[in-house]
């Protein structure tokens, strides 16, 4: 039973991914909020948890993602896949459905943070959050909770949502090049190429780059709307710089390793 809730967890991962254009979107790295956050390697390590709450914390993550089904299904959300499940799927969605998907990801990662305060100590939770703020990317901009503490004005605002609209239509031209092959980037209806899985997964990667490097740019554009008041309480909410690429995944040996052919 948990196990079906995990794997319908990193599905929905995937989907808020997609639907905030953050960054690691090509992994469950950016999105998903605290709980995928906490059971990845190199956040545990960030954090220096103990071996008893790397223990807790792998544990607990099982039953959260139970917590987290039940909640997406109070706020009218359930994940339906093959022909004709209508639901969420990972199509376009409509404004209402998006707003769905935003409240109930905010309900979840609130609920998260309560219950792991109970593993984690302060110090911990403080640096978790700062994480998952610098994961937002440009996206941090608009969250509510950001926005108030920078007390942004309606010219910020404004400047902001342009911003954020340049750097969305340069996102889909990179990946509009990535143009994958005819033959699903290794994934066909023939046998596994691990050629052309290799070389689709070089190409997701240096997209990535640029899209980050993108990012970064339209982050400076708005840090200089900002005031020197205003500059400190960012650099309060995201404290010291964390690499993202060290949450790339690694499943199945399809991360950062070499694919591994199973027996």
């Amino acid at each position: 039973m948990r196990t079906r809730y995990w794997v319908a967890g990193l599905l929905a991962a995937a989907m808020f991914a997609v639907v905030q254009a953050q960054p690691g979107m090509f992994g469950f790295g950016g999105g998903g909020g605290p709980n995928f956050l906490v059971i990845n390697k190199a956040i545990q390590e960030e954090l220096k948890m103990t071996e008893e709450q790397i223990a807790k914390i792998n544990e607990w993550s099982k039953d959260f993602f139970q917590t987290a089904a039940e909640i997406r299904k109070d706020h009218g959300i359930e994940f339906k896949f093959g022909k004709g499940g209508g639901g969420f799927g990972f199509g376009k969605l409509s404004e209402e459905d998006r707003a769905k998907l935003e409240k109930a990801t905010a309900a979840i990662n609130k609920e998260a943070y309560k219950q792991l305060g109970d593993i984690l100590n302060k110090d911990q939770i403080n640096r978790l959050k700062q994480i998952e703020r610098q994961l937002l990317g440009v996206n941090a901009f608009t969250n509510p909770e950001i926005v108030e503490a920078l007390k942004l004005t309606d010219s910020q605002k404004a400047t902001v949502k342009g911003v954020i609209s340049d750097f969305q239509a340069e996102r889909r031209e990179l990946m509009a090049d990535l143009g994958f092959g005819k033959g699903g980037g290794g994934f066909g209806k023939g046998k596994f190429d691990p050629e052309a899985f290799k070389d689709m997964q070089k190409r997701l990667q240096e997209t990535q780059t640029k899209v980050n490097k993108a990012e970064e740019e339209a982050i400076n554009k708005i840090l200089d709307v900002l005031d020197d008041n205003q500059k400190r309480t960012w650099k309060e909410l995201v404290g010291a710089p964390f690499d993202r690429t060290r949450l790339m995944p690694t499943f199945g040996g399809f991360g950062k390793g070499k694919f591994k052919k199973k027996d």
